[in-house]
């Protein structure tokens, strides 16, 4: 609901802004965006503000290359990424987990002026990612028959995701080399999740005699549809 809020607050803000510019004549108008054969480096604010609204959320830090093409287009290269290690120790139970998260995405965008400082912009993006969340659990139990025990289970957990990201953005640019751009993306998704488990059990008072061994795990596949009308404010620098 906070990021709605301030999604709805900053498109009032833009609209604010274009409606208080005087229309700028063709001839006097200059790139809001990027001149042919320009590049821009940003990164996306979203990991820092999701941080400030809740401490633990983790958001991939995100950064988004351009290069511009005639006719007030550019190409995009956006990467993201996080990797977390946890190790939680509670009793006689220690769990590690291991997460991470990195994608890829291509595209191609069409920029519009509104007048000498606001623009608008819509594309595509083409994205490859991987998820990975691996967890290792030592714990203690019981059994009648092989009396107190130790477990060591290990979860293996492997997303791929291929899909299809269109987008529309707006672009505010206060000095000459600095560009503000938010983006709304729609993602369409096909998701292969691969799961594996191994589980081994031990007797305490003979611990090299083990006395329990299981493996698991499933495959599954799924489309996802999902509607981002905040997906961050990039910072992009020009040069």
């Amino acid at each position: 609901m906070i990021k709605l809020f301030i999604t709805g607050l900053l498109l009032t803000g833009l609209y604010g802004l274009a409606m208080g510019q005087r229309e700028i004549p063709a001839a006097e108008k200059t790139p809001v965006f990027l001149p042919d054969k320009a590049y821009s480096l940003g990164i996306n604010s979203q990991f820092a503000i999701d941080g400030f609204l809740d401490p633990e959320t983790l958001t991939p830090i995100e950064f988004l290359l351009r290069r511009g093409l005639p006719g007030d287009r550019s190409l995009r290269l956006r990467a993201s990424g996080w990797v977390e290690n946890t190790n939680k120790i509670e009793g006689e139970e220690n769990l590690k987990i291991q997460q991470s998260r990195f994608a890829i995405a291509l595209g191609h965008e069409w920029h519009h002026h509104i007048n000498n400082k606001l623009g608008y912009y819509f594309g595509a993006d083409l994205e490859k990612g991987w998820d990975i969340h691996n967890t290792s659990r030592n714990y203690s139990d019981f059994s009648e028959t092989y009396g107190d025990l130790k477990v060591r289970r290990y979860d293996f957990n492997t997303t791929q995701s291929l899909g299809l990201v269109p987008l529309v953005g707006f672009t505010y640019s206060p000095l000459s080399y600095l560009i503000l751009s938010y983006e709304i993306r729609m993602k369409i998704f096909y998701y292969r999740t691969k799961f594996r488990s191994d589980s081994y059990t031990s007797q305490v008072i003979n611990p090299d005699e083990c006395c329990g061994h299981s493996i698991g795990g499933y495959d599954a596949e799924a489309w996802i549809f999902d509607f981002q009308p905040y997906s961050g404010i990039f910072i992009n620098l020009k040069f």
